[in-house]
């Protein structure tokens, strides 16, 4: 096995044609349920009946690209979120088996709320997803190391880009609130000009479909990627950009209204004016950690029972249970401290792919859409796909607005820490230490 991953290794480092030139490789894998399996779906606490059916295929997507020295593996899964832990375990695992560094690896999720979960006790053998789990592990890993390690698919590609407006997305907070409509779309194609993959970027939640759907599916990504296919050829996913405040402008529904808004975008995109991608082989990659602010600078056994004394008094909740909610985060909390396991920052990763020019942006959690429209008025010029939900999916990240404006935004100011058992609140610091850590790592790419 070592033989095997030191060969590898090397046809990573003087494979691609060789001379610097840019090549790509593209596969996608079906990671759908199957006719007999019930899933619990991820995303809405308020669904409460197994999956009945199945409205759209989820695929797991993978996109190589590099040039002769070094290479990177972009993952698009039609899920809601794959946690940190397991994402870093599944990551490691494609890692040694394809000899691609664990840094090179970008585990991204669309963030559909109509995809089974992957987590929990429905998860664990004897569960509900147990059978799904383990097929969507197998199909992710293996779709992947193929992608990366089969020498004879690479193929020179060139690259165009467009920007559209669409009007499905809107601010779920605030009627009034911030709003990005934009949407980014880059083709990858063959020098003949054969489209190869595309790839869509927009801040909008996939919940088009409700708690009420009972229906697996990509939602609106998976009725625009159906139309786009079809228009174009090749294949078409999403990453989905900052979309911690962005819902579809309706709220969840049903499928019909999946479909309508997955119409509706398709149409925009389809009237896109594509522009050629100068092909100047720009090819780096970045990664980076940022360490946010809680609201204390020491997190202390002391602080966190004085903490939950204050706030399981509160009438105002996300649930009705926040009582038992706030009880539980405190054992668990106190539970860490003889391991040493509380830290005083709450560590987020990102990373950036310099691609002819083109920055993808990747970061773990999800932001508020401030923080991509920020980036692009940082570095105007540039496309930059800006991607959340990456490598593991751990708290919302609210905007510098969110916190001075605070009504309806209690939950992921207030109250989410609880939920994602992180030791403390966040600063209202952090913003701009966030936003900081985007604008420098999306520098260092260029």
């Amino acid at each position: 096995m070592k033989f095997r991953i030191l060969a590898i290794a090397a046809l990573l480092a003087v494979s691609c044609n060789g001379g610097g030139k840019l090549v790509c490789n593209y596969n996608a894998a079906d990671i759908s349920t199957t006719p007999d399996e019930h899933t619990m779906l991820a995303g809405f606490a308020a669904r409460n009946d197994l999956s009945t059916g199945l409205h759209l295929p989820l695929y797991t997507h993978c996109l190589v690209l590099g040039d002769g020295t070094d290479r990177v593996c972009i993952i698009s899964n039609d899920l809601m979120e794959i946690q940190p832990d397991l994402s870093l375990e599944w990551r490691k695992e494609i890692a040694q088996k394809s000899g691609l560094p664990l840094d090179r690896i970008f585990m991204h999720c669309i963030h559909t709320h109509s995809a089974p979960r992957n987590g929990g006790w429905r998860a664990e053998p004897g569960g509900s997803n147990y059978s799904h789990k383990e097929r969507l592990h197998k199909v992710l890993v293996e779709n992947a190391v193929k992608t990366i390690t089969d020498e004879g698919a690479f193929r020179p590609f060139r690259m165009e880009v467009g920007k559209a407006q669409t009007s499905i997305n809107g601010n779920r907070c605030e009627i009034t609130g911030p709003v990005d409509r934009d949407v980014y779309v880059v083709r990858f194609l063959e020098l003949s000009g054969e489209p190869i993959v595309s790839v869509m970027n927009l801040a909008c939640h996939p919940v088009c479909m409700g708690p009420r759907s009972l229906l697996v599916s990509s939602d609106y990504p998976g009725v625009a990627g159906k139309i786009l296919r079809e228009a174009w050829g090749g294949d078409v996913f999403q990453l989905t950009g900052a979309a911690g405040n962005m819902d579809p402008e309706r709220g969840p529904k049903m499928v019909e209204y999946a479909e309508e808004c997955g119409r509706s975008l398709a149409d925009s995109i389809l009237r896109i004016k594509f522009e050629p991608v100068r092909g100047k082989g720009e090819f780096k990659v970045v990664n980076d950690t940022v360490s946010l602010p809680f609201r204390i600078a020491e997190v202390t056994p002391e602080a966190v029972e004085a903490h939950a004394a204050e706030i399981s008094r509160w009438d105002k909740t996300v649930s009705a249970s926040w009582k038992e909610d706030v009880q539980g985060w405190k054992e668990l909390i106190l539970s860490r401290f003889p391991e040493g396991k509380v830290k005083n920052t709450l560590d987020f990763t990102m990373g950036a792919v310099n691609v002819n020019g083109i920055v993808f942006f990747f970061t773990q959690g999800e932001p508020f859409c401030e923080y991509q429209m920020q980036a692009r008025e940082h570095f105007q010029g540039r496309t930059v796909i800006f991607a959340g939900y990456t490598n593991g999916q751990n708290s919302y990240l609210p905007s510098a607005h969110a916190y001075e404006y605070r009504k309806g935004y209690e939950y992921e100011i207030d109250q989410m820490h609880i939920y994602i058992k992180a030791p403390y609140p966040l600063s209202d610091t952090m913003p701009e230490a966030f936003a900081g850590a985007i604008d420098k790592t999306i520098e260092q790419a260029l």
